[in-house]
């Protein structure tokens, strides 16, 4: 499975727009996440793989359990968005970035959507300190 940077960028939208400093899985539902979805555990994997989610607690995992079978079971534990996460998601919600990601890293892996994010936010971001300065 490919990672669908539209759903991607909702997903973290989502983690970043509760209103508590956690979240749950039933406040991803009530914003249209559908659970049974397997784009839905791929992205939130791949969250949790690179540390931009996790349990309040600290403790691995964000919730699923799967029986041999494929049986998808969910707990309902309180998750976090990450420092990093946080970063992440603001640097998508840039104009600028995410019209570039788009443009040029539509099949980037996710580390790569991380780091160049991140350094297209920090030029943008001096850019302006330095219009600002002159």
């Amino acid at each position: 499975m490919h990672i669908d940077q539209d759903y991607l960028k909702r997903l973290l939208e989502a983690c970043q727009a509760s209103e508590k400093p956690t979240f749950d899985i039933r406040d991803l539902d009530a914003l249209g996440f559908d659970r049974s979805d397997d784009r839905f555990e791929f992205h939130l994997k791949i969250l949790a793989d690179q540390r931009l989610i996790e349990q309040d607690d600290g403790e691995p995992g964000f919730g699923l359990q799967k029986s041999i079978d494929g049986f998808r079971s969910w707990n309902v534990v309180p998750l976090r968005l990450t420092a990093a996460g946080h970063d992440f998601i603001e640097a998508l919600s840039n104009k600028e970035v995410w019209a570039a990601i788009k443009s040029g890293f539509k099949d980037a892996s996710l580390s790569t959507l991380k780091s160049v994010s991140l350094k297209l936010l920090e030029g943008y971001v001096k850019k302006k300190v330095d219009d600002v300065l002159k």
